[in-house]
């Protein structure tokens, strides 16, 4: 008997199980392919593989323009895309400035398989790819990789690996950005901006915000806002303005404080029988119908409150 065939049976006596390579052995190679464009260039090549491309754009870097087939994309300094290429997919990349500094990564679907799936299942709300805004996070490690692609050494090319695998690690965990629904949100930095507008409402429920003061308080348009906070949050922007005002009102009468006049006022309402049809529209009943079943309620509590007090004992 061999010392290998010794040593299995030993383990088999002692019940040790035993593990075959393809259960501890994992591959780390990770396959990708990246370039440093820098001044005025044009880049013209097929993908050749199945994959990502990933296009980081410096800080202080001027326009960039990137076509992908028929698709044309124009991106600023310290935005970054992440768009999915078949093989062979034609791609033409152009700086037309001196003061332009960029970063191009492709990297195989296989190797972020859980992105991969999430993002195919999801097509058409991706068919634009994926576009955020660089942190400092990202922003360093691309000056780092910048700075050691001009110092070319077999060194330098394995720090490069790690840095744009934390940075693609990076991205795509930032795109995972929470909603209601748990989804993948397609532009994190837009995704900010649904939640503000959501904010801006709660914070002063007395405002009557339009759609297009909210899309210019936040800095985007009124068609994105209108059908991306209907996605994240299951209703139209007037829908929950309507709802978060008529909540507060309700909240506000049933404290027996105020006038309906003054609870108008304080939902935004100038006129009185606006905000009792809006109310009325909502709840199915007047306002001022709810206050006095609310005081009378009240009245009686308080009555039978003062009874039990005078009860001899």
């Amino acid at each position: 008997m061999t010392q290998s065939e010794k040593k299995a049976t030993h383990s088999e006596i002692l019940g040790i199980p035993q593990a075959s390579a393809d259960d501890c052995i994992i591959e780390l190679g990770t396959e990708m392919y990246f370039s440093v464009l820098e001044g005025r260039q044009r880049f013209c090549f097929n993908s050749p593989v199945d994959g990502y491309i990933n296009v980081l754009i410096s800080k202080k870097s001027a326009n960039v323009s990137l076509q992908i087939h028929d698709q044309h994309f124009v991106l600023h300094a310290d935005e970054n895309l992440l768009k999915h290429l078949s093989k062979g997919s034609s791609i033409d990349l152009k700086s037309l400035s001196t003061d332009c500094t960029l970063l191009m990564v492709i990297i195989p679907s296989e190797k972020i398989l859980s992105f991969h799936k999430t993002y195919t299942e999801q097509s058409e709300r991706f068919e634009n790819g994926l576009l955020t805004k660089s942190d400092k996070r990202i922003s360093l490690s691309i000056n780092q990789i910048i700075g050691l692609y001009a110092a070319d050494s077999f060194i330098n090319q394995l720090k490069i690996q790690a840095l744009l695998l934390e940075t693609i690690v990076h991205q795509i965990e930032g795109l995972y950005a929470e909603n209601e629904n748990k989804e993948l949100i397609s532009n994190k930095n837009h995704y900010e901006k649904i939640v503000q507008v959501k904010q801006l409402i709660d914070e002063d429920l007395a405002q009557n915000h339009s759609i297009s003061s909210l899309a210019k308080h936040v800095g985007t348009n009124e068609q994105y806002l209108k059908q991306h906070f209907k996605q994240y949050y299951g209703k139209t922007i007037m829908n929950y303005i309507t709802e978060k005002k008529m909540e507060h009102a309700k909240s506000l009468i049933m404290t027996g404080k105020h006038r309906i006049s003054d609870v108008a006022r304080m939902t935004g309402y100038k006129h009185s029988t606006h905000f009792t049809t809006a109310f009325k529209k909502y709840y199915g009943i007047i306002p001022n119908s709810l206050r006095y079943t609310f005081l009378i309620a009240h009245e009686g509590i308080a009555e039978m409150v003062e009874m039990i007090h005078t009860l001899p004992f």
